[in-house]
C-alpha cells in the first residue's frame, strides 16, 4: 500500500498521518506543490503508450514512481511559488507554466487508473463553493441560514433592515492582508449602520450576508467515509469567540467535547457529503438557543488535529489512519484504545528531528492563502 499526501512541510495534519502511516508499513510520499519548481524536478512522460508521472518527496529525499500509488490525500495543493531571481517579465509566465503543470499531473494522476482520493478532484473544485454547499444542504433537509451573495449595496441594506439590523458578512474566500508588522484576516462580522454607509466598499467585491444567529454553541463535524464525530465548541464561553471561533487561533482555552449528533441530523450531514462527491470534510453547525442545528459550510479539506490537541477523547488522527488505510469510502472507524495518539507524535518528535522543517530547504509558505484550485 502506498499513499500520496499533497500538502506542505508544517502541516501537522500531513506530519502526524505519514508517521503513523509508515509505522504501520505503509510507504508514504509527501509532494510539496509550492516548492516546485525551485526545490525540485518533475518529469511527466506520455504517449507511446505509457504515462509515467516521477515526483520528488522532499520529506526523504528522493524521487518516487506513481505508477504503485493506490491513495491520493489532497491535503494542501498549494501554487507552485516561481523563483524571485528571474526577471519580473517571466515571474508571471514561470509561475503560469508551473500551476498549468501541476494541475495537469494531479489530473493525469486521477486519469490514468482508479485510486482513492481524498478528496476527489472535481469534487473538490465544486465543494470550495460556498453557494453550492448551501444549495445541497438545504437539498439534503438541513436548516440553512436565509443567505444573500452580493455586491449590490442596495440589495444588503435591504436584507439587513430585514433582518432588524442583526444581520453578518463573511468573505466568499479566504484572505488576509500583510503589512510590516502585522496580518490582518478576514472573519465573520456582524454589521453596523457604519459598516455599510459607502457603496464603493460593498460594490467593488461581492460578500456572503446572514441573520445573526442567537448561538448557544458551536459544532465542528468530521467527517471521514461514514463516521461522524461531532465536537462541541464552547464558543460563547469568552466575548473573542462570539462570532467567529476562528478567530482565536485554536485556543485551548476555548475548550470541546465529543457530542452526540441527533440520527437526524447525522444522516443529512452525510447526505450533503454524497451530494458534493466528498469522503472527508469538517462541517460547521451552529446550534441555537432554540434548538435548531443551523448548517454553515463544510471545509473540504478543513482542520482537525487541533480538536483531538484539545481533548484527546475524539482519537482523530487514529480515525484519520484507519481511514487511509482502509481505501474505503464507506469506512465506519471501530472505537477502541486508540493505537496513534495525537499527543504522543506531538511529544516525540524532536527525538526523530522533525520538530520543525528546515526552512533552508524549502520555499516559505504564503501569507494570503492560495492553495485552493
Amino acid at each position: 500500500m502506498t499513499t500520496l499526501i499533497v500538502s506542505d512541510p508544517w502541516d501537522i495534519h500531513a506530519r502526524s498521518v505519514a508517521w503513523a502511516l509508515e509505522n504501520e508499513g505503509e510507504r508514504v510520499h509527501v509532494w510539496y506543490t509550492h516548492d516546485y519548481p525551485q526545490k525540485h524536478g518533475v518529469s511527466l512522460r506520455t504517449g507511446g503508450g505509457t504515462d509515467s508521472i516521477s515526483l520528488h518527496c522532499l520529506r526523504h529525499d528522493r524521487d518516487f514512481d506513481t505508477a504503485d500509488i493506490d491513495a491520493v490525500w489532497l491535503r494542501r495543493w498549494y501554487q507552485p511559488e516561481a523563483s524571485p531571481q528571474l526577471h519580473p517579465a517571466d515571474i508571471r509566465f514561470a509561475q503560469l507554466e508551473s500551476t498549468e503543470f501541476v494541475r495537469a499531473t494531479i489530473n493525469l494522476l486521477d486519469a490514468q487508473r482508479e485510486r482513492f482520493w481524498i478528496n476527489p478532484v472535481q469534487a473538490k473544485a465544486v465543494a470550495d463553493r460556498k453557494a453550492v454547499q448551501l444549495h445541497h444542504a438545504a437539498a439534503a433537509g438541513l436548516d440553512t441560514p436565509p443567505t444573500l451573495i452580493s455586491n449590490d449595496p442596495a440589495a444588503i441594506r435591504a436584507f439587513y433592515r430585514e433582518h432588524g439590523g442583526r444581520a453578518i458578512y463573511k468573505p466568499i474566500t479566504a484572505a488576509s492582508w500583510v503589512g510590516e508588522d502585522k496580518l490582518w484576516g478576514t472573519f465573520t462580522t456582524p454589521l453596523t449602520d457604519e459598516l455599510l454607509r459607502e457603496d464603493a466598499a460593498l460594490s467593488n467585491a461581492p460578500g456572503i450576508y446572514q441573520p445573526l444567529l442567537d448561538k448557544a454553541y458551536e459544532l465542528r463535524v468530521t467527517v471521514m467515509g461514514h463516521t461522524v464525530i461531532a465536537a462541541r465548541l464552547h464558543s460563547q464561553r469568552e466575548g473573542e469567540y462570539l462570532t467567529d471561533w476562528r478567530a482565536n487561533d485554536f485556543d485551548e482555552r476555548m475548550g470541546c467535547e465529543r457530542y452526540a449528533l441527533p440520527e437526524d441530523v447525522q444522516a443529512r450531514c452525510l447526505q450533503v457529503m454524497a451530494r458534493l462527491g466528498l469522503v472527508f470534510g469538517c462541517i460547521d453547525i451552529v446550534v441555537t438557543r432554540d434548538g435548531r442545528y443551523v448548517f454553515l459550510e463544510v471545509n473540504e479539506m478543513g482542520q482537525f488535529m487541533w480538536l483531538e490537541a484539545i481533548n484527546p477523547g475524539l482519537q482523530l488522527l487514529d480515525c484519520a489512519v484507519d481511514f487511509i488505510r482502509s481505501r474505503d469510502p464507506r469506512f465506519v472507524y471501530g472505537w477502541r484504545e486508540p493505537a496513534y495518539r495525537y499527543r504522543d507524535y506531538w511529544e516525540s518528535r524532536g527525538e526523530r528531528g522533525e520538530a520543525e522543517p528546515d526552512a533552508q530547504r524549502h520555499v516559505p509558505l504564503p501569507k494570503v492563502y492560495q492553495m485552493r484550485e
